[in-house]
């Protein structure tokens, strides 16, 4: 199994283990909660801890002061600052560098030779991340190469992807194009959308290229991306005007069709109806059995099963009757009244 190198949340969990003071305070940031493993048990956290802390988010820990690459069962180090520090790239078995190319592990990122190595690396290794975690979360994997393209800037992006810059990737031509690297860790969303992007990837690859409600797909991948939180901050200026859900078959539309040729209403839409599925797909893991039964209906849609009818087996409906099932306007937010913006990319306090 990976493990995860983390000295601040390792002491917070000796505090509590040993009846520190610590462990009768609820977690104040999302960083502070449990993160996904194989071994969670489900629900993993109580409505007080959601309330306090929001949605959880760990995929900002390499800006905390402290950390260390991780490491996996191999003793390998992987994730941030494991192939480049600064401007020092560090070189490991399997890393291919030339001009306007990076090959590492199955990952093929192509872009512009004017880019230094060290301003890529940063997304290879957030890839990397993504691909042996969830990897290990759906317990499958894959053996073939994932092409990255990394445009020269976001008009370029737009014009490979028809989208702007609310949607942070998009599968063409066999492989992705994502928005450029530079501009995603400038927003704090590298690892976010590594995660996501990969997530899409494995779970289309275990259901053997079934096409699925794109509600479901994509909301497994934000929930897996740990999404939420930053759900929470782009949706906050409409609250008070406006439901920031939508129903299943609007998110569904909306996260299968073409981007609107209006920005800012696609902005909108895609925002709310990511929101809508990642909440979906937060009640079906958390709240109807974790993450077994939905490898499961993957895996068996993968080896040729109807999918509907798996759906029934495991879920106890067909595909149409759980999303109505999994429908969030149904039932309060999983943080409930505390929908505040918050910021996971700051560190949490000791």
């Amino acid at each position: 199994m990976i493990s995860r190198t983390w000295s601040w949340l390792a002491l917070l969990g000796c505090l509590m283990l040993t009846g520190g003071s610590l462990a009768a305070e609820l977690p104040d940031h999302p960083a502070k909660l449990a993160p996904l493993t194989p071994e969670s048990t489900f629900p993993r956290f109580t409505p007080e801890e959601l309330a306090a802390a929001g949605y959880p988010d760990h995929l900002h820990m390499p800006t905390y002061g402290g950390f260390e690459p991780m490491v996996a069962a191999d003793g390998e180090t992987y994730g941030r600052w494991s192939l480049a520090q600064g401007t020092m790239v560090k070189p490991r078995k399997g890393l291919i560098l030339t001009p306007g190319s990076i090959q590492y592990r199955g990952i093929h990122l192509h872009y512009n030779a004017g880019y230094a190595e060290h301003h890529m690396l940063p997304m290879v290794e957030v890839l990397d991340w993504a691909w042996r975690d969830l990897a290990i979360l759906l317990d499958h994997d894959r053996a073939d190469t994932l092409q990255v393209i990394n445009p020269d800037d976001l008009d370029d992006y737009r014009v490979r992807t028809g989208y702007a810059f609310h949607r942070l990737y998009g599968f063409v031509d066999g492989g992705v194009v994502i928005e450029p690297a530079p501009i995603l860790f400038s927003r704090s969303l590298g690892a976010h959308a590594a995660h996501h992007l990969m997530a899409v990837w494995l779970l289309e690859d275990l259901a053997g290229g079934a096409e699925l409600p794109a509600w479901l797909v994509q909301g497994l991948a934000s929930y897996l991306a740990e999404d939420g939180v930053h759900f929470l901050n782009y949706l906050a200026m409409y609250r008070s005007d406006e439901s920031v859900l939508m129903s299943p078959a609007q998110a569904d539309a909306i996260l299968g069709g073409p981007a609107d040729p209006d920005a800012n209403v696609d902005k909108v839409n895609f925002r709310k109806a990511g929101y809508t599925s990642f909440l979906m797909a937060w009640e079906l893991v958390e709240n109807r059995g974790g993450l077994a039964p939905v490898r499961s209906f993957f895996a068996r849609v993968g080896q040729g099963e109807d999918p509907d009818q798996v759906s029934r087996e495991l879920f106890g409906y067909d595909l149409d009757a759980l999303a109505a099932e999994l429908d969030p306007a149904q039932r309060p937010e999983p943080v409930g009244d505390a929908i505040q913006p918050r910021s996971p990319q700051r560190p949490p306090s000791p």
